[in-house]
Formats: C-alpha cells, structure tokens, sequence
C-alpha cells in the first residue's frame, strides 16, 4: 500500500469513527498529479501522492497544506476541517 493510500484509509477510518460515510475519489490536477480526494458540504481535503494533506473551502479557493506528510494530528486536523460547520 501507497504512503498517500495509507494516509486516505487513515483520514476514512477517522471520518468513519465520528459518524460520516465520505467515500473517497481520486483525481488528477495538472502537470499528471493524482490526488485522493474527500469532499464534504463543499469542504475537501486533497492527499498528494506524496502523502502530503492539503485542505480547501471549495473549489474556489487555494489549497492549504495541514500536514507534509500525513501524521495522526495532520489527519485530525483535516477531519475537523472537512465536518465543522
């Protein structure tokens, strides 16, 4: 398994624990990067290939990186990005 599979399966079984069923998709932005991404009420977070957890209001805005690479608090972070309201 991947570091950025790793790292998408964390961030789904956190999302799982606190009662959200977020499947994720994979997408790929430019210059052929692939992307696992988790998208909620707008609010995504984007896993780099390399691990890396970047988080977005919405298609709308920049990313921002939480974590390089994903870590259990970067994981947390982002959960609780992506579910407060």
């Amino acid at each position: 398994m991947t570091k950025q599979a790793e790292a998408a399966k964390h961030i789904q079984e956190l999302l799982n624990k606190a009662g959200y069923s977020i499947n994720p998709r994979k997408i790929t932005l430019e210059e052929n990067q692939h992307w696992i991404l988790f998208e909620y009420k707008e609010r995504q977070i984007g896993i780099d290939s390399a691990s890396g957890v970047w988080v977005r209001e919405s298609e709308r805005h920049d990313w921002r990186c939480i974590s390089m690479p994903c870590n259990v608090s970067g994981a947390i972070q982002a959960v609780e990005f992506l579910t407060s309201d």
